[in-house]
């Protein structure tokens, strides 16, 4: 069953790639634009490629180590925990000392991060988690912040920024993939031991760290601001524009209950027998690629917040699928569908992040907003087995019927604000 779902997610996500060249077609695009696209979106990928590789094997390594099921939980805990607290201010110190810099502090903590995944020595790994906890704040900020500054800076047009987005969640998606089997042959050719696969991400994060220190040019956000004066004023931007403060909050809500999702799926799908994992990440991935290149098809024709409504009450009937039905054929593909929300979200949110949030301080307001989603993780985590997984699942759709009704008022106070018309973007 998963591998013809697999195969018709992949045949699908081939037809819409079609139909996208088919329709770029008429328009070579701008060269210089698509250049710093290129080695932009190619920077990223390395650098999360990094980041995927470590995901398959780090409970397998602490488990390999030794460690119970609760001392693995406190050393997840510690890793969203330190994303929460430290990443507002490494926010602060991107918008002030600069988005390259910060990317470069990313790749050098990151990769300190792996190498203490060499020690079996508990306090050495909470280290390592809370290493990576700040790491992982920067890549979901400082990347994005700086291109969205370097994109206006050159004179791009606002509206091929949609374009590098829906490039970088439909690559992202394919090197997760990739960096499964990676991961995998990584540790088969370490005779077996889950340490080889934090080694490779560590080679891949000191490459991208050293073209990004040689080929990236700086920007900032408020330099003359003192840090604490920048994030006093990014949490008054939160407090005192409803626009900002709604799109915070259903940013918080989607992914909160995203990675609900992530720790739910499994038990669901083991119910009705033995699962490849392997096939159902892989289907789950490119479930996710097809959405953000469908998003290329949705944001030429309809503006983004409108949209986004219906993508948030798909999502939510997905989420409620496992709650309706048993049969697992049916389950798996309310999770694809989910998983293609996903992919329509991101690039989508990264667009309305470009229109509504201040450049002056956009990284510092991007990991606010990671506060309660990184809060609502840890409570999760630290409640396992108090819900029933239905509960959870009902939960998550709940957050994502929430979504819909804030999107909604998005759109309505969206109308009152000048918006550029949509205009062809090059290829993706």
């Amino acid at each position: 069953m998963y591998t013809s779902i697999l195969i018709g997610i992949s045949l699908v996500f081939l037809v819409v790639r079609a139909v996208l060249q088919q329709e770029s077609s008429s328009s070579a695009g701008d060269a210089t634009f698509a250049k710093f696209r290129r080695q932009f979106v190619g920077t990223y990928l390395v650098m999360m490629t990094a980041d995927w590789l470590q995901g398959p094997t780090v409970y397998t390594l602490y488990k390999h180590y030794g460690f119970t099921h609760e001392q693995n939980a406190q050393l997840f805990i510690a890793g969203f925990g330190s994303s929460m607290i430290f990443g507002t201010f490494a926010g602060t110190l991107a918008d002030k000392y600069g988005r390259r810099l910060n990317c470069v502090i990313y790749g050098v903590s990151y990769a300190l991060c792996c190498f203490t995944k060499h020690f079996n020595n508990y306090g050495i790994l909470m280290i390592g988690r809370l290493l990576g906890g700040f790491a992982t704040s920067i890549l979901w900020s400082a990347f994005e912040s700086w291109m969205v500054c370097e994109h206006n800076k050159r004179g791009f047009k606002p509206e091929w920024i949609g374009s590098t987005f829906s490039l970088m969640i439909t690559g992202n998606g394919l090197v997760a993939i990739a960096s499964g089997f990676a991961a995998q042959g990584a540790v088969y050719m370490y005779g077996g031991h889950p340490v080889a696969p934090f080694d490779l991400s560590a080679l891949l994060l000191i490459v991208g760290t050293l073209f990004i220190s040689y080929s990236w040019t700086e920007n900032y956000g408020d330099q003359h601001a003192a840090q604490s004066v920048g994030l006093a004023n990014a949490f008054a931007a939160v407090r005192n524009d409803p626009q900002v403060a709604m799109l915070g909050l259903l940013q918080s809500l989607f992914e909160g209950a995203m990675y609900t999702f992530v720790f739910m799926w499994t038990p669901v799908l083991e119910a009705s027998g033995n699962v490849p994992h392997g096939f159902v990440f892989a289907c789950f991935m490119m479930s996710c690629s097809v959405g953000a290149s469908v998003f290329n098809i949705l944001s030429a024709r309809a503006p983004v917040e409108q949209y986004m409504v219906y993508i948030f009450l798909l999502a939510a009937g997905c989420m409620a699928g496992p709650v309706m039905t048993k049969d697992p054929f049916l389950i798996m593909m309310c999770f694809c569908g989910f998983e293609f929300c996903v992919g329509i979200f991101w690039p989508s949110i990264m667009k309305m992040r470009s229109k509504y949030l201040p450049e002056e301080g956009r990284a510092t307001i991007m990991n606010i907003f990671r506060i309660p989603l990184n809060a609502l993780v840890c409570l999760v985590l630290a409640n396992q087995g108090k819900l029933t997984v239905m509960q959870d699942f009902m939960i998550c759709a709940c957050a994502h019927l929430t979504c819909a009704g804030l999107q909604y008022a998005l759109l309505k106070q969206s109308k009152a604000r000048p918006s550029s018309p949509v205009s062809a973007e090059p290829s993706a």
